[in-house]
């Protein structure tokens, strides 16, 4: 398999980075990977954030004791919680996915036109 191939993967795959890690490029590598680290502990703190909420109002009594009800305190929330801020993460999340895949491609591609070029040397 190409290497440009198999970075890609890794990085589609695994996690974005990976697969210029791999290729020998750690700090951008792990640039890639910082980013969606940072933008998954962001959106994890506040889904977390939010579960708490719901659980305390459950323990208070506000939200009753059943699949129903807590399904749709759950839907609310997601609605009601829409903010540009957690769109913009989102998004740069997505951004720095795409980015990193492309990014091990392109490098991958440089590595193995180099590799043709002294095989056929």
């Amino acid at each position: 398999m190409k290497k440009s191939l198999y970075a890609a993967l890794l990085s589609a795959i695994i996690c974005p980075g990976s697969g210029q890690v791999w290729l020998g490029k750690k700090w951008l590598g792990w640039g890639f990977i910082s980013v969606s680290l940072l933008c998954v502990m962001v959106l994890m703190k506040h889904i977390i954030g939010r579960a708490q909420v719901i659980a305390d109002q459950i323990l208070a009594g506000n939200i009753g004791n059943d699949l129903s009800a807590i399904y749709a305190e759950v839907s609310k929330a997601a609605i009601d919680t829409q903010s540009a801020d957690l769109s913009a993460i989102t998004w740069l999340f997505i951004a720095n996915w795409v980015l990193s895949i492309a990014s091990a491609f392109w490098l991958g591609a440089k590595q193995d036109k180099q590799r043709q070029t002294k095989t056929a040397d």
